[in-house]
């Protein structure tokens, strides 16, 4: 039988997987001359040397397998003018209600000024508050 012959049956095999590894030595040459195995091996060893490994390793080679696009840089600037953004927004909200509390304070002790600048003149000129009502009712009465 021919078929017994282990030389036929290893030249079939050959003959079988020739075109499967030709095709992987075509991949192989293809992936090397385009960059695609030096990077995949950058991106791994990345990952091999890192001390706390990601919980998703597809997701970190995903993330760390491309060249930098310049939309992912746009998107980080974007991202870090955001966050400045955001803490002047909070700094100038607080100054904001500091500046009203101030304010207010300003104005309670303009009030209260004027309130005792006024008591201050009627008791200069002689007049007490009761005599100073007494006098408007009488001014009143006088018009009429």
């Amino acid at each position: 039988m021919a078929g017994d012959n282990p030389d036929d049956l290893h030249s079939q095999i050959q003959k079988n997987c020739y075109p499967i590894n030709r095709m992987t030595e075509e991949i192989t040459s293809y992936l090397e001359k385009t960059g695609v195995i030096a990077q995949i091996t950058d991106v791994l060893r990345l990952l091999y040397e890192m001390d706390e490994k990601p919980v998703d390793p597809l997701e970190f080679m995903r993330t760390n397998m491309a060249e930098v696009v310049p939309e992912k840089v746009e998107l980080t600037k974007l991202e870090e003018e955001y966050d400045t953004i955001m803490q002047e927004i909070a700094i100038l909200q607080q100054e904001n209600i500091s500046m009203t509390n101030r304010l207010k304070e300003l104005e309670t002790n303009q009030s209260d000024n004027i309130a005792e600048m006024n008591s201050n003149e009627n008791t200069v000129i002689g007049f007490s508050d009761n005599d100073m009502k007494m006098q408007g009712s009488a001014e009143k009465n006088n018009e009429k």
